[in-house]
C-alpha cells in the first residue's frame, strides 16, 4: 500500500515541480518588466519632466506577487536557509522527522498565511477597495495574484509533507532525505557543477 501511495505522490510532484519551475520564470519575468518600466519612467521623466508609468507602484505590486510566486520552487530546490550543524550528526531516520516536523511547520504557515490573505483580499473585493494612488488599482486585483503563489506554495508544502511522512512510515529514508533533507556538501557541490555545464 505504502508503495502506490508513495508512487502517486512522486508522479503528484512531478507536476509541482514543473508547475513550480514556471510560476519562478514568471515571477522572473515580471521582475523584468519592473526593470522596462523603471527604465520608461527615467527616461521619460528626463526627457520629457513627466511620466505617466506610474512605476513605484506597480513595482511594488510585482515585487510581492514575483515573491509568492517563487516560494514554492525554492521549496521544490531545497533553497530555504535552514541551520543544519547539529542535524547532519544526527541518523537519517532522525533527519527525516526533523524534516517532516519542519514541513509541517511550514505547512501550518502557509494554510494560515493563505487564510489570513483570503480574507484581505475578499474584502477588497467586496469593499470596492482600490490604491490611494494616481492609478487607483484595485487592490483585490493585486491581492489576487499575490494570493496564486501563496496557495501553490501551500498546495507544494502540503504534497510533500505527504510524500515524507508515507516515506518514513514505508521506511524509504533514502528518499526522505533526497526530496526533503538538508544538502550535504557534496550535494551542493554537485548541485553547483551541473548548473555550471548547463
Amino acid at each position: 500500500m505504502f508503495q502506490q501511495v508513495n508512487s502517486l505522490l512522486d508522479r503528484v510532484l512531478v507536476g509541482v515541480e514543473t508547475g513550480s519551475l514556471w510560476m519562478a520564470r514568471a515571477g522572473g519575468a515580471l521582475i523584468l518588466f519592473t526593470v522596462v518600466l523603471v527604465t520608461i519612467e527615467v527616461m521619460s521623466r528626463q526627457f520629457i519632466g513627466r511620466s505617466d508609468v506610474h512605476a513605484t507602484e506597480l513595482t511594488g505590486y510585482i515585487m510581492a506577487i514575483s515573491a509568492s510566486w517563487s516560494f514554492a520552487y525554492t521549496l521544490m530546490c531545497k533553497a530555504h536557509i535552514r541551520i543544519d550543524a547539529l542535524y547532519l550528526n544526527f541518523p537519517m531516520k532522525v533527519r527525516g522527522v526533523l524534516d517532516l516536523v519542519a514541513l509541517l511547520a511550514m505547512a501550518m504557515f502557509a494554510i494560515l498565511v493563505v487564510d489570513a490573505v483570503f480574507d484581505v483580499t475578499s474584502a477588497s473585493y467586496s469593499g470596492g477597495s482600490t490604491a490611494n494612488t494616481p492609478l487607483g488599482t484595485p487592490l483585490w486585483m493585486p491581492q489576487a495574484l499575490w494570493m496564486v503563489g501563496l496557495v501553490w506554495f501551500g498546495f507544494a508544502v502540503s504534497i510533500l509533507s505527504l510524500r515524507v511522512l508515507f516515506g518514513l512510515l514505508s521506511g524509504d529514508n533514502d528518499r526522505v532525505q533526497e526530496l526533503a533533507g538538508s544538502p550535504t556538501m557534496d550535494e551542493q557541490i554537485k548541485e553547483e557543477n551541473r548548473e555550471a555545464h548547463s
